[in-house]
């Protein structure tokens, strides 16, 4: 059976709070897109791992057959051009019948200037 998942990248931190916080992000992508599988993974300094959570993936659905990445980054890092792609590549070769296609960083989007009005009226 042909399924779709989506696989959110954070940076990761050692913060439990950084940790909780992104876990609620990728809470709420699940809540919108019921009709996809989303897990969460972070690039480093916290668990679980991209590789630990592809794997958890595939053997979690099998016959899954494509998995989207997104990064939950801001902008085009040293992550973004060259970190996660290794990573990707490298799962591509242990897991060649999955497709893995990267998307690009949240980037200069105008909701961003909304959200920061908003967090600078509520110290006002």
């Amino acid at each position: 059976m042909f399924m779709n998942a989506v696989l959110i990248i954070g940076h990761g931190s050692r913060s439990k709070k950084f940790q909780d916080d992104f876990e609620k992000v990728v809470d709420m992508v699940r809540e919108k897109k019921k009709d996809v599988m989303v897990y969460g993974a972070s690039m480093e300094l916290s668990e679980p791992t991209i590789e630990n959570t592809v794997e958890r993936m595939i053997v979690e659905n099998p016959g899954i057959k494509e998995i989207v990445v997104v990064p939950f980054f801001l902008f085009e890092g040293i992550h973004i051009r060259e970190d996660i792609p290794e990573k990707i590549e490298g799962l591509e070769k242990k897991y060649p019948d999955v497709i893995f296609k990267f998307g690009k960083p949240i980037g200069a989007d105008p909701m961003l200037a909304e959200i920061l009005v908003k967090r600078a009226e509520e110290i006002l």
